[in-house]
Formats: C-alpha cells, structure tokens, sequence
C-alpha cells in the first residue's frame, strides 16, 4: 500500500472532478471567511466606543466553537455531509445580505454585526468537519495523502492572501462594497457542491455526545504530554489571541500610522511564516520530544508577537511577524503528529475535537481577558505582561510533564524491586 501511495502523483488529482469541485468550494468559503473575520475585526476597533466593547465583539467569532466544537465534529458523522454545507453557505450568505441591507439603510450597528459574526461562526462548526471529510469521499485511497497536502494548502494560501485584500477592502472600498464581495464568495461555492454525487449512508444509532466527551478524556488523562500539551496550548492562546486581535490594530493606527493595511500586513506574514515553518519542518527530526518542542516554540511564539507590538516601525515588525508564524507552525504540526503518534485510530477524531475545543475556548476569553490587561497597563505594557505569562504557562508545563516522567519511573523501580524481593 505505501509504495502505491508514494507512486502517485499529484497530477492524477486532476482526473478526479468531484474532489477539484470540493477543493474550489473549500478555497473560496475559506478565502471569503477569513476576509469577513479580519474586517470584523478591524471594525470592532474602529466602531466601538471601549476597548472592552471591541473585545466583546471580537470574542462573537470565538464563542460558538465553545459551544458547538464538539457537537459539530459528532454530528457531521451522522449528517447528510452535502447538505451541511449548501445550508452554511446559504446561512452565512442570509446573514451577511443583513448586514448588506443595514449600511445601504445608514443603519449599521457593530452589534448586529457582533450578532452574525456568532452565528456565522456556528454554522462553521458543522461545515469545518463535513468539508474536510469529503476529501476520503472524493479520491482513492492511494491520493489521499497528496489530496489532505493540497486541501490544506490552500486553506493557507486563503490564511495568509486574504487578509492582504482586506487591507485593500477596508483602504478603498466602502463597507456596503465589502460586504458585497463577502456576499458573493459565500453563495459561489454552492455552484460547486449542489453537484457532488455523494451517497450518505442513513443510521439509526444514536449520538450520545457526552458519553464520547467522557471516553476522550479518560483516554488523554493517560497519556500524560499529550494531556498537558493540549490544555497548556488552549491557555497560551488564552493570552496570545487577544493580543493579536485587539492589540495589533491599535499599534498599526497610532504608533506605525499604517492602519487597517499595516494590521492586515501583520495577519499575511503570519501566513507566510507559518507556510515556510511547515517546510522548515520537515528538515529538523523530533524526534520523541513532541511536548517540549512543542511548548519552548510556545514561548518563542508569545516571545516573537511581543517583539511585533514592541517595534518603532513597520519593516522591523514584519521580521517579528515572520518569526511568529513561523514558530506557530512549529507548535501546530508537532501537535498534530503527536496526537497520530499516540492516539488510536477509533480514537483520534475525538481527540482532534478534543485539541479544537480547548484552543477555542481559549480564544473565546482571550479578548476579554486583553481587554482588562490593556485597560489597566496600556497597549505596550500588555504585549510585555502577556508574553511574560506565556513564558511562566510552558514553564509550568514543562516541570509537569518532567514530574510525571520521574514519578512514573520510580513507581515503575519499585514494581520491579517488589517483583524481585517476591
């Protein structure tokens, strides 16, 4: 099976033309999306009178995965997977018409806008696991490594190209116009999935979610790093988001006078470095060392968007930036071998959600959290405060996983004495 796997070629996924129409369909709601995300952002800055108001807002696009992160990943399952999608993208393109229909009324209030962004992001808790399941259902088994690589791709090329348009969007183009263009990259990817001959298989077993939730957990409080890692990554994010959503843009606007461009530049070479991170990391060996590459590149991480708020000019925080999305790789990837590594094959779903849930609830208090950090120490101070308790978080870490190491070695010495003495 590995040879053949190794043997095909990426040419050979153009012969599959219901795995392309799922590809295109991903690209452009993926491409669109992240647009929508980055100008909500820039706007809850912009339009909102506190920075605890624009933290409120910010927190609209975290929260639903809080909510429905686990529940969408197990009913995707069970779900008609084509519908799933036709009816987030015909959702998200009802509420974003709204807000369309708002500014051409002279209406506009950041809070509905606050409003769709939460139930938006709902509906992509249920379309995240249904679109990247149809990438087995598409392709042979022998192209899906090549069909995931490519999947992948190009959600990162919409991750690090999109927020350079929205730049574009937010310096010429009126907010009636933006929200036009979202309107459009929402409804086009329905041309692409309505024809997708995908045959769902009916079942009556029952979704029991809770009882799911709790084997997943019994299951990681086995494998101790692994456990560690994944709550330490939510908590860093917990910090880091924040920082990034809420206090980017106000160092763009007053200390580099770049404003929604130069935020927007910072969110593309974040792209970028994570790109290039991910190359970079198929030539350093990891070895068995998964948690703690995984928590100093953490430190790095908090270390690198420190260095972005703390610089005088644009061309110096660009450096900064690269550097950041680049160790952001470096976290995500060895996280994810770390979970194929350790995780049973009829467990390593559960497990994934598990990883998405705690990260989104960390993003979902982290502009809350920034929001008090900043108002009490000032902008600069907080980039300080936040990268310094990044670095406490992973060293916390870190002495807990070497506790647990030495514990479990010198229980395991004195099971084998007592064999020895017996």
């Amino acid at each position: 099976m590995s040879k053949k796997v190794n043997d095909t070629s990426y040419r050979e996924l153009l012969m599959h033309r219901e795995y392309l129409f799922v590809l295109v369909s991903s690209t452009l709601s993926s491409f669109g999306f992240v647009l929508f995300q980055v100008v909500l952002f820039w706007l809850a800055y912009k339009m909102s009178e506190t920075t605890f108001q624009a933290a409120v807002v910010v927190q609209s696009s975290a929260v639903p995965y809080l909510l429905f992160g686990l529940l969408g990943g197990v009913y995707a399952d069970h779900w008609n997977k084509k519908k799933i999608i036709i009816w987030n993208q015909l959702g998200t393109g009802f509420m974003i018409f709204t807000i369309l229909i708002m500014y051409w009324l002279h209406i506009e209030s950041i809070w509905y806008i606050a409003v769709a962004s939460f139930f938006i992001v709902s509906l992509r808790c249920f379309y995240s696991p249904a679109i990247r399941s149809l990438v087995s259902k598409t392709l042979p088994e022998a192209l899906w490594p090549k069909g995931n690589s490519i999947f992948q791709l190009s959600l990162q090329l919409s991750r690090s190209i999109a927020p350079i348009f929205s730049g574009i969007l937010l310096s010429h183009f009126s907010s009636e116009w933006m929200f036009f263009i979202f309107f459009i990259l929402t409804i086009a990817p329905i041309g692409f999935v309505i024809p997708l001959f995908l045959e769902h298989k009916k079942t009556s077993k029952s979704v029991r979610v809770i009882k799911e939730v709790k084997e997943t957990f019994t299951f990681l409080k086995t494998k101790n790093s692994l456990f560690i890692s994944i709550v330490s990554f939510g908590i860093v994010l917990l910090f880091f988001t924040g920082m990034e959503r809420l206090g980017l843009p106000i160092i763009s606007d007053q200390q580099w006078q770049k404003g929604a461009k130069g935020f927007s530049i910072m969110l593309t070479l974040f792209g970028i470095g994570n790109a290039l991170g991910a190359v970079l990391l198929e030539k350093i060996e990891i070895k068995s060392h998964y948690s703690r590459f995984i928590m100093i590149n953490c430190i790095l991480w908090g270390l690198g968007l420190m260095g972005v708020g703390l610089s005088p000019n644009l061309y110096l925080a660009c450096l900064f930036a690269l550097f950041t999305g680049i160790t952001e790789a470096f976290i995500d990837l060895p996280m994810v071998l770390m979970i194929q590594k350790f995780t049973p094959e009829d467990k390593i779903g559960k497990v994934f959600s598990f990883l998405s849930t705690i990260a989104f609830i960390g993003e979902a208090g982290s502009s809350i959290l920034v929001a008090f950090v900043m108002g009490v120490s000032g902008t600069h101070a907080s980039f300080i405060i936040i990268a310094c308790s990044i670095i406490v978080i992973c060293c916390t870490s870190l002495f807990l996983m070497e506790r647990r190491k030495i514990d479990n070695r010198i229980s395991t010495k004195d099971y084998r004495l007592g064999e020895s003495h017996e």
